[in-house]
């Protein structure tokens, strides 16, 4: 029973540290039984605030208006704060893609943004969805349709965070983005990143059935959205149509895929603190990177040590997954066939892979991953006390042109193409264009941002 979750509930609320809560409540019997349970138990979880929000999605006519009234009645009974938040339907439509997924995403973002405005004082509040057992099972089904990865086979997260800067999807159905895989689970984390908004499941262990027999016995109501029962939908297809068929068929099956999904949580923690300790050693920190971090083009870089990574055994799964809880994501067989992170001979081979938005770059000893989903144009040229330094030579400051010639205003090297010089420097082709050079025509007198000596 819900109930019987109460001491779960609390201590894990106690160890993320979560003080302020914002239930979403569509008015079905799964949120509200989240909401009246919360807030029955306010006070022996601890909670010093709660809101609740619903989004109107803006796709059926009058029960969706009926459904927003019904939300805002209930936590105006229970002197809950309410935030309405309304979606173009139109314009989820229009879009491109499915629309249960346009409308899933849009509504994460919409509750984001009722999080910034609820927030204005700190801890900032955490989303609360009243996800359950059946949700789980239904996720895990469709994964393992398709086919998956032990991440996937996590199932969907009881507590994740969702940085602004992402799309905010939840992991219903999609794998979810891993922002902080591979740090322990405690209140601390979760506070500190203020850009990040902490999503908890807390009802992943309960069955519907469990959630309606909380109801009868509060006497709650709710509203039933009738587009819950159109199949034309995956997610309802699978809900009303493949997984009773597979239960008929295998009964406990629903059971045991939501088992499965626990066990898969708990093995991949271990091959995640296995992979830490294994690859973890060969990461150069940006105070070590050859030019200076701020020059990135890129807000997500990780730099490996070729030379160390060459040293352990290559376990290919192992890297992707570790790579993946980074947020580095690549496909299952990426590393399957020769592999490029050790390389036989020809190493001189660049950007030897590139998966959706990540890209990889080997130069010289450091192995270079990125993120071009968030590239940006190369900077607005700045200048600090170097700009003096060249204040009464003739040229100018610009970024670096594919003829120039590195010649040095002190002549400790000898004149040489500046790509060359670059490359010998460890520093990528990525990066390149986002340099800054004080140049006389095609002779570049000086490179700013370089790190010409490197602590070893």
């Amino acid at each position: 029973m819900i109930t019987d979750e109460l001491a779960s509930i609390k201590k894990r609320i106690h160890d993320y540290g979560f003080k302020r809560l914002l239930l979403a409540v569509s008015g079905g019997l799964d949120s509200i039984c989240l909401a009246h349970y919360f807030i029955e138990n306010c006070e022996a979880l601890g909670i010093e605030w709660l809101g609740i929000a619903h989004v109107h999605h803006g796709l059926r006519e009058g029960t969706a208006d009926r459904d927003a009234q019904f939300v805002e009645t209930f936590a105006r009974k229970y002197g809950i704060p309410f935030f309405l938040k309304k979606l173009d339907g139109e314009a989820l439509k229009a879009a491109e893609g499915s629309l249960e997924e346009n409308a899933r995403d849009a509504r994460y973002k919409a509750l984001m943004d009722v999080v910034s405005r609820a927030s204005s004082l700190e801890p900032r509040a955490s989303i609360v969805t009243a996800h359950h057992a059946g949700d789980q099972a239904e996720t895990m089904f469709m994964r393992l349709r398709r086919g998956t990865t032990l991440a996937g086979l996590r199932g969907i997260q009881e507590v994740r965070e969702m940085g602004r800067e992402q799309s905010a999807v939840s992991d219903e159905e999609k794998e979810p983005p891993r922002t902080s895989g591979l740090e322990p689970r405690a209140s601390s984390l979760v506070s500190r990143h203020s850009s990040l908004v902490s999503l908890y499941r807390p009802f992943l262990s309960i069955t519907r059935a469990e959630l309606l027999a909380y109801a009868r016995e509060h006497s709650l109501e709710w509203c039933e959205d009738e587009s819950n029962a159109d199949v034309k939908f995956a997610r309802n297809k699978v809900r009303h149509e493949q997984l009773p068929q597979l239960e008929k068929s295998c009964p406990g099956a629903t059971a045991q895929l939501c088992r499965i999904a626990r066990l898969a949580d708990r093995a991949y923690d271990k091959a995640i603190d296995a992979a830490k300790a294994l690859f973890e050693p060969a990461v150069v920190p940006p105070e070590k990177w050859p030019f200076e971090p701020a020059l990135a083009p890129y807000a997500k870089v990780l730099a490996l040590d070729a030379a160390k990574l060459d040293s352990i055994k290559p376990y290919p799964e192992l890297l992707r997954l570790w790579l993946d809880a980074r947020g580095f994501r690549f496909p299952i067989d990426i590393f399957a066939k020769p592999n490029p992170l050790y390389p036989c001979g020809n190493a001189a081979r660049t950007a030897f892979s590139t998966f959706r938005t990540r890209s990889i770059e080997k130069c010289r000893h450091i192995i270079w991953i990125y993120d071009t989903q968030v590239i940006s144009e190369p900077s607005n040229l700045y200048f600090s006390e170097e700009k003096q330094r060249f204040s009464g030579i003739s040229g100018q400051w610009r970024h670096p042109h594919q003829d120039d010639m590195l010649c040095p205003t002190d002549m400790k090297i000898k004149p040489r193409k500046l790509a060359t010089w670059l490359q010998e420097k460890s520093v990528p082709r990525w990066v390149r264009d986002s340099l800054q050079v004080f140049a006389q025509d095609s002779r570049v007198l000086f490179v700013s941002g370089i790190r010409t000596k490197i602590e070893p």
